[in-house]
């Protein structure tokens, strides 16, 4: 039992990044309905709906939005719903005959007028508002039983599909992630060397300075001198990058998909490598700062697709 327990308990902590882009339907069925449901999601920074449903359900859009909204945290939702009525001669209704004529009469005149394609058949006209009249709050309530199972195991599939995707950008973060902090490695270690390089420089020029100038101020000269190596100094940017490093990686790790917060942190990840580029005035640097660039860059597309 306990080793089911910690079982149980190390499958929720399980790391969970989805993507924002993802497919999953879902049919259900009656003796009197066939519902189809089927969900597309795209990016978006908000959670957004397009529900594209046929008139006669309309009806139904509220009560949909406020189920996805329980089940999905951000991108576009496109739903798409279909309702086929079944055994339809079974169920004794009354088709308004007058109604369907003037629908054939109009769609008609509209194919010539439009030059339209296709045929118009019966299966299309049944769907069409009014041609069945039905006992409607009996079947209402079985219309939507049926739509909202439907839509919540498609919405249950779509999540499964953006979580398969959001394996690959895991695998692609986790790789990017390693490049930058071993590059960032590599610049640590040029770092004290730099350092070293640059005070000799410093010092040269400043002891050419206090060679021509005989009064010059010995301790205003070391207050310079600390002045300007203190400017160039990267050992900051450097520390807070690896604290930036290390919380990305435990937001990539963290049970719930953490988007825009490493959204967030890639930017600011950014801002730290822009500094040591424009503080190092070292080739070898300046090469691994252009290297961890495009790896970031190559981070920041992925992020924009994880919920």
């Amino acid at each position: 039992m306990k080793l089911l327990n910690c079982l149980l308990i190390r499958k929720k902590k399980q790391k969970m990044i989805q993507s924002m882009t993802g497919y999953g339907a879902a049919t259900k069925s009656s003796p009197n309905y066939k519902v189809t449901v089927e969900f597309k999601s795209l990016n978006s920074k908000y959670l957004e709906f397009g529900l594209k449903l046929p008139k006669v359900y309309v009806k139904y859009e509220n009560k949909l939005r406020s189920q996805l909204t329980k089940q999905l945290k951000r991108g576009k939702i496109i739903l798409l719903l279909n309702v086929e009525l079944l055994n339809a001669e079974k169920r004794g209704l009354n088709i308004n005959r007058f109604l369907v004529k003037s629908y054939v009469r109009e769609l008609k005149a509209l194919k010539e007028e439009e030059d339209i394609a296709g045929e118009i058949d019966l299966a299309f006209l049944l769907t069409l508002p009014e041609i069945i009249p039905t006992e409607q709050d009996q079947e209402d309530a079985e219309e939507w039983s049926l739509i909202e199972a439907a839509a919540k195991e498609a919405c249950n599939n779509l999540i499964k599909s953006r979580m398969e995707e959001g394996k690959a950008l895991d695998a692609d973060l986790q790789l990017r992630h390693q490049h930058i902090s071993e590059t960032l490695d590599k610049i640590e270690k040029l770092a004290p060397e730099r350092m070293h390089r640059l005070r000799e420089r410093l010092e040269t020029a400043l002891n050419d300075i206090r060679n021509k100038i005989a009064d010059l101020d010995n301790n205003r000269f070391e207050q310079e001198l600390i002045f300007y190596l203190e400017k160039f100094d990267i050992n900051e940017e450097i520390v807070r990058l690896r604290q930036h490093l290390n919380y990305f990686d435990e937001l990539r790790k963290a049970p719930e998909s953490n988007g825009k917060k490493l959204q967030f942190l890639s930017q600011e990840m950014g801002r730290e490598i822009n500094t040591i580029g424009s503080k190092a005035n070292d080739a070898k640097i300046q090469r691994l700062v252009v290297k961890m660039k495009d790896e970031l860059e190559k981070i920041k597309e992925q992020v924009l697709n994880i919920v």
